[in-house]
């Protein structure tokens, strides 16, 4: 493919700014040296950033300038192809990837952010750029390796390969974490800036580097994290900080790469990448698992099981991905995060005033207040999707008590997998709680209902998909749960036990009690971008069940501040009654005004529906 001029004239700028720089080592960057390449880096950032906006403006100021490619300073001549001139501006900006100088490398990394744009801008090699920074990639890890030699992308080019190598011969992991760095920030312009037709290109050109040795990888950080505490190395400590942020930018990649799929997958039914990506979960959810107890470590070690507990989460939710998925997920919950999903569910009231505090993993690892949100951020993830995938079996149809006993019997039965794992998880929560407790079954579960709701109450984006996924649980409106009942009793209907505990009436009870009763946070949910369509489903779903079993709606008890201790049913249903009303109000006066984001009208008839119900239990 041949270049445009302008692709040549970036070349010969970029040749000019770093040939001063160009036989720097990485330990010989004094203070004015680096202060120096820093005040380059900047120029040539700026410049890049306003040719590509010229270019953007349809301006032919740069177009009319005539690349001089006798004045650039490459060693090229006058026989030497595009791609060279490609290899060049990659090969240099790669060496200062490897100085020992933090902004030198982020301005290098930010200047192939900006290439990218130029080119895309240009039509010029973007997807040679592309293929080279993956080949970088490829030698940097290798370079990084030492002793690995085997070649992992596809590409046959010994001129730019030996270049590269030349230029990326003091590469480390840092370089590795720098270049995955730039493949993100080009993939969140592509998804601001350009359209899916530019975005397929760059998930495959990205693609192949799922191909890379991951075992050996994880094999050498373990080994690097293992050596790194078996004394003051400074060297060995860090190699170590290195490989791990090295690690941290490849999950942010990848989780960010499965986002972008996934909208590709949704408009134009494309899905390798995710393929690919579903392919290496078991083999990440192992670089999170390390049992190391300094406290550098257990905060590195939280922030995987974050990254990685999310991009589990997201997998999930791709409605095409294939049904043996859940199977392979709740194995790896319960191999890799079976300590989040035993602690002990310990919901909190709800402070909203606390609600737009930093993010736990931003903050010292011996702050106990900050400890305990990590920890309830953690267990909340590894509990939805270990209900999500649990629930994923169960059929949606309704069974009587004798058919979900036979169910729950039937080893071979997917319906019955899936309640099995949820029973037995139950059992941990539940059962020996209730052995260290008098208080009656009925109260248990109430007790148990609402910490489980308060758990939840803290992240809004996960909170409603929790509650759609609970409506997976048979529920039996008739059953009547007998207040003093006996443990054994219970064992012996661990069928009924979710249907108890996740009790869709109840459950509804508690999170208008969580809100205080307040309507209007009920439509701040509803017309909340984020929220707005799970909540108004999940406010779809309960009501037509509320109205279907209204008696049990009315008698529920309720709790009294959130503290599992029961009040007078008439105070709670009065307070239901008034919060629903007034937001069914609410709904209507801005729908009228056309300000409501979304037709409200099935909402509304349910409410309305909800009113009457009301007015005959008054009279």
């Amino acid at each position: 493919m041949s270049h445009r001029p302008e692709c040549r004239r970036l070349c010969r700028r970029l040749s000019e700014t770093l040939h001063p720089f160009s036989d720097l080592a990485s330990d010989s960057v004094t203070e004015e040296i680096e202060k120096n390449l820093l005040i380059a880096l900047s120029q040539v950032f700026r410049e890049v950033k306003r040719w590509t906006h010229q270019l953007d403006s349809n301006e032919q100021e740069l177009l009319a300038e005539p690349a001089n490619d006798s004045q650039c300073l490459v060693a090229t001549n006058s026989n030497s192809n595009d791609h060279r001139c490609l290899d060049n501006i990659i090969g240099d900006l790669m060496r200062l990837l490897a100085l020992n100088s933090r902004y030198s490398q982020h301005l290098a990394g930010n200047i192939l952010v900006a290439v990218s744009e130029f080119l895309l801008t240009s039509d010029s090699g973007w997807d040679d750029f592309m293929h080279l920074l993956c080949v970088s990639l490829e030698i940097a890890i290798c370079n990084s390796l030492r002793y690995l030699e085997v070649r992992y992308l596809d590409y046959d080019s010994s001129t730019s390969e030996s270049l590269l190598k030349t230029k990326l011969k003091s590469a480390n992991w840092s370089v590795v974490a720098a270049i995955f760095r730039v493949l993100r920030n080009i993939q969140k312009y592509l998804k601001q800036e350009c359209d899916d037709k530019t975005m397929i290109p760059y998930l495959d050109s990205v693609s192949s580097l799922m191909n890379l040795p991951w075992d050996v990888l994880r094999d050498i950080y373990f080994g690097h994290s293992t050596e790194a505490l078996k004394g003051n190395d400074d060297l060995r400590k860090a190699e170590q900080r290195e490989i791990t942020m090295f690690f941290g930018n490849l999950v942010q990649f990848l989780s960010s790469s499965f986002e972008h799929s996934i909208v590709l997958e949704d408009r134009v039914g494309y899905s390798p990448f995710i393929c690919r990506i579903i392919n290496l979960v078991t083999k990440l959810t192992a670089f999170c698992h390390i049992k190391l107890q300094s406290p550098e470590h257990v905060r590195i070690s939280n922030y995987f099981r974050h990254k990685v507990l999310m991009l589990m989460v997201k997998l999930c939710s791709n409605i095409n991905i294939e049904k043996t998925m859940p199977v392979t997920f709740i194995h790896l919950i319960h191999k890799y995060f079976e300590d989040l999903l035993s602690q002990p569910i310990c919901g909190v009231k709800l402070d909203r005033a606390g609600f737009m505090e930093g993010s736990p993993f931003c903050t010292s690892i011996s702050d106990p207040e900050k400890q305990t949100m990590l920890h309830s951020h953690l267990q909340r993830l590894a509990i939805f999707l270990f209900l999500k995938c649990s629930l994923s079996f169960a059929s949606m149809k309704k069974e009587s008590p004798d058919e979900a006993q036979i169910t729950h019997n039937s080893e071979n039965c997917s319906t019955s997998t899936g309640f099995i794992k949820l029973h037995e998880w139950l059992k941990v929560h539940f059962l020996a709680d209730i052995l260290a407790n008098d208080e009656p079954y009925f109260e248990r579960c109430v007790r148990f209902s609402l910490s489980f709701l308060q758990l939840f109450m803290h992240e809004d984006d996960i909170l409603f998909e929790m509650l759609l996924q609970l409506f997976h649980v048979p529920f039996y409106p008739d059953r009547q749960i007998i207040k003093n009942e006996s443990l054994a009793k219970v064992e012996n209907n661990l069928v009924f036990l979710a249907s108890d505990l996740f009790n869709p009436v109840h459950l509804f009870h508690l999170f208008l009690s969580e809100i205080l009763y307040d309507h209007q946070v009920l439509l701040d949910y509803l017309i909340s971008k984020d929220t707005g369509s799970s909540c108004a489903e999940y406010l779809l779903r309960s009501l037509r069940i509320i109205c279907n079993s209204w008696s049990l709606f009315v008698e529920f008890p309720g709790s009294e501040q959130g503290l599992g201790q029961l009040c007078p049913k008439r105070t709670s249903f009065m307070a239901a009654m008034d919060c629903l009303i007034s937001l069914r109000t609410s709904i209507n006066s801005l729908n009228k005004k056309n300000l409501f984001p979304y037709n409200p009208q099935v909402l509304l008839r349910r409410l309305v529906r909800f009113e009457e119900l009301c007015i005959l239990a008054m009279n």
